[in-house]
């Protein structure tokens, strides 16, 4: 009987032991998993901040290319609305060079500027013609002019008066140094126009000769072409008329 309770103490104190040892490595296990998740856990930290800090860069170098694609687009417009106004200068400039110095061009009248519009508001097309003086001791010029439009009818091409299309058109001119002519026309439906012809007459006196000329101009290139005011359009066609 002793010998048995000397046992069960021996095999008690045994498992005492096995218990207390594995509770120790559990414990030194858990200290292990303890610091390893604190390590994962400031790594975890380091790379949000790292992240939060790559995040504000790219927002930032968004916002700089954002910001330069619209300097650049700012400064282009600005660029081509210099051009522009530099181009209307540099045609006022011509323009009244000619007309100050008209020794430097060919004496008698000159078409400076033809220009056709389509008037959405009214539906009928605005025309503008300016006429200069090129003459040393100008006087008062006299004259007619009268507008045609080549169409065609069929296959065939037909020349008609713009006076035709409206009765607002004033043939005559009388000036100095330059006049500008205003008027409107409408168009008939599915009439194609192939140029427009331009017709000049200076009646002579004593201190001009008769002078005649005939420009022409192509339609698709006069109604689509980007003309500033009193902008240069000499048509490659224009010719003296005997």
């Amino acid at each position: 009987m002793k010998r048995l309770r000397n046992s069960v103490i021996k095999w008690f104190v045994v498992a005492l032991i096995c218990l207390l040892l594995g509770f120790l490595l559990g414990k030194f296990k858990q200290e292990l998993l303890i610091d390893k998740i604190a390590v994962i856990t400031t790594d975890l930290i380091t790379i949000k901040v790292r992240n939060d800090h790559l995040e504000t860069n790219f927002s930032r170098l968004q916002m700089n290319l954002t910001s330069n694609q619209q300097t650049v687009k700012s400064l282009i417009e600005s660029n081509k609305q210099l051009q522009d106004e530099l181009a209307i200068v540099n045609n006022k400039l011509f323009f009244y060079e000619r007309v100050i110095s008209p020794e430097l061009e060919t004496t008698g009248v000159k078409v400076h500027s033809f220009e056709i519009t389509n008037n959405s508001q009214t539906g009928f097309w605005d025309y503008e013609l300016v006429l200069m003086q090129s003459q040393k001791g100008r006087r008062f010029l006299k004259g007619r002019f009268e507008l045609y439009l080549s169409i065609f009818e069929g296959e065939e091409l037909k020349k008609i008066a713009l006076s035709e299309l409206t009765d607002e058109l004033t043939n005559s001119f009388k000036f100095k140094y330059f006049q500008t002519i205003q008027g409107s026309f409408s168009l008939p439906e599915k009439m194609t126009v192939d140029e427009v012809i331009l017709q000049l007459t200076v009646a002579g006196n004593r201190w001009y000769k008769t002078q005649n000329l005939e420009e022409r101009y192509d339609w698709r290139v006069l109604t689509t072409k980007d003309i500033g005011d009193l902008s240069e359009f000499d048509s490659s066609e224009s010719r003296v008329v005997p």
